[in-house]
């Protein structure tokens, strides 16, 4: 396991966090030693894919499948515009859709150095940052899809 991932499981590990939501799986033959720590978030009563990603690189990933199969050819302008005007607006994630046509959001966590011990700080405050949006703007989000 690469060192940030060590450093996240502690994190998730230690008496004070004891946080049993994720489950880690290491890509096996990656160069880049990438861990993926898989869970969800509920918002609007609805459980969204979660991902933290973590590898030898000087990036983290966390990323969240906010609606599977979103773009549609009826909506596709719609929902292209409505993901371009959150990416204008707010700096710290984007959102996209994949080859699929789900709703994806990302945020990429610069991580350089040796020292992670603060890096399930960094993470959590993260997800503060993105349930918060996502508590504003799922509902909104949702409406420019159906």
């Amino acid at each position: 396991m690469n060192k940030k991932a060590e450093a996240f499981q502690n994190y998730l590990d230690a008496d004070e966090n004891k946080k049993t939501a994720f489950q880690r799986e290491e890509v096996k033959e990656d160069t880049q030693k990438t861990v993926v720590f898989r869970s969800h978030i509920v918002v609007e009563g609805q459980q969204l894919p979660t991902v933290v990603i973590l590898d030898d690189s000087v990036f983290s990933m966390i990323r969240i499948q906010v609606s599977p199969q979103a773009k549609t050819e009826e909506n596709e302008l719609k929902v292209l515009k409505m993901a371009n005007e959150f990416n204008l607006k707010y700096k710290p994630f984007k959102l996209y859709f994949d080859a699929a046509g789900s709703l994806i959001l990302d945020v990429c966590l610069l991580t350089p150095g040796e020292d992670f011990s603060e890096l399930g700080d960094e993470i959590y405050g993260m997800f503060d940052v993105l349930i918060n949006f996502l508590n504003e703007s799922y509902r909104p989000i949702m409406k420019e899809i159906w």
